[in-house]
């Protein structure tokens, strides 16, 4: 079972869609949780393969022919895992300490899902954080909307920023950051993207309230991300996908229409509506003496450039949850973000890719001051209600 600061790391990194939403994030947090219950039978695997290897070492120089002159020249690492957990170690400062890491390799997970690495890592002054790192490639040509380079309105106005700029060799770099030392949520990203399509996304985020500060600034995690290390993960994923002609995000006052509507019952504070960008949108719904924030994504052809079938790699992404393909094509998910003990405590997700190839996601939460205020009790929409939200026709005509 994982612990519970996996658990929160995990729910974390699943929440933090409301500064740049991130797919492989979401993808990777998903499997954050998994991570404590492979732990054992990694280790015993390994124990068994350690002693496999002792004992085929003694039968090795008896089985293969004596060799002289040049020795061969050694291929290149495979970009596996360990190549990930490997390269991302080296990158960081080395007076501090590494424990728990993991990786998963190209296609390792799945069609389309890229290679990522996690680990924790604590500094000389004892400040311990937990690292995430993502390689994909992303359609070219990369223009200004495209995910993750963008600053999405921050849920708690004050308590985030996001800062976007343009480096010198015209690569993109957006930095985001979210609570403060002592709070429950303490994060840094970093994501660079190159004009070619090819992206690093590096999140920090504080293992526990003891954190003073993150011992990787912005400076060190953009190194990390820009590193050319991550070149051969690159060449391993070929070339990036091109970008169809694709109907536009709907302007967020078209989603708020097509919204309200769906929630017959339930009251929309309008006043604290946010819509600040195409594809997103930030409303407060009440029912019944509660209250809940709602944040409605939609993508419009979702992924439909990328290698993969867009079905098979949203499939894949869900693996824990409620999950369900319908006759028409529809898939939808739904999980809750609580803990083990309490599962609605940290709100809800619910997530669709519908026959035509918009994705629609939903992230409710109880609470109206963000995710630090958060709430005790169930959110206002149950999960079935979300699921219903989410597949509806409206999205793909809108």
């Amino acid at each position: 079972m994982p612990s519970p600061s996996e658990e929160d790391f995990a729910r974390a990194l699943r929440a933090g869609a409301e500064l740049a939403p991130a797919v492989p994030v979401d993808e990777f947090a998903l499997r954050a949780e998994h991570r404590g219950r492979r732990r054992v039978l990694r280790r015993r695997a390994g124990i068994a393969s350690a002693v496999a290897l002792v004992v085929a070492a003694g039968f090795v120089p008896a089985l293969l022919p004596e060799h002289r002159g040049t020795a061969p020249v050694s291929p290149p690492p495979r970009v596996d895992g360990a190549f990930m957990l490997d390269t991302l170690t080296g990158l960081l400062p080395p007076d501090g300490t590494v424990s728990d890491g993991q990786g998963t390799g190209t296609d390792q997970r799945g069609p389309g899902q890229p290679p990522q690495a996690y680990l924790d890592y604590t500094d000389s002054r004892g400040n311990k954080v937990q690292l995430a790192l993502t390689v994909d490639v992303v359609a070219a040509p990369v223009t200004r909307d495209a995910q993750r380079l963008l600053c999405y309105e921050p849920v708690v106005p004050g308590d985030a920023t996001c800062d976007p700029a343009t480096r010198p060799d015209g690569s993109a770099l957006l930095t985001t950051s979210y609570g403060s030392p002592g709070s429950d949520e303490f994060d840094l990203n970093v994501v660079h993207t190159l004009p070619n399509g090819r992206q690093v996304q590096v999140q920090e985020r504080a293992a526990d309230r003891s954190a003073r500060q993150l011992p990787l600034d912005a400076d060190a995690l953009t190194a990390v991300a820009a590193a050319p290390q991550w070149q051969r993960v690159f060449d391993s994923l070929g070339t990036a996908p091109t970008r169809p002609p694709a109907r536009p995000a709907p302007a967020g006052d078209r989603m708020l229409a097509a919204l309200t509507p769906l929630l017959d019952g339930v009251h929309l504070d309008t006043g604290r509506t946010a819509t600040d960008l195409p594809g997103r949108i930030r409303v407060d719904v009440s029912a019944d003496g509660r209250t809940s924030t709602l944040l409605l994504t939609v993508t419009p052809g979702w992924r439909r450039s990328y290698p993969a079938d867009p079905a098979t790699s949203f499939s894949t992404l869900h693996t824990i949850g409620s999950f369900d393909r319908r006759p028409d094509g529809t898939m939808v998910n739904t999980t809750p973000l609580g803990s083990t003990q309490s599962p609605s405590s940290g709100g809800y997700l619910a997530d669709a890719l519908l026959p035509d190839g918009t994705r629609v996601g939903i992230r409710l939460w109880n609470a109206t001051t963000g995710r630090a205020g958060a709430q005790p009790g169930a959110p206002v929409l149950t999960l079935d209600q979300l699921s219903a939200l989410v597949t509806a026709h409206v999205w793909s005509t809108i």
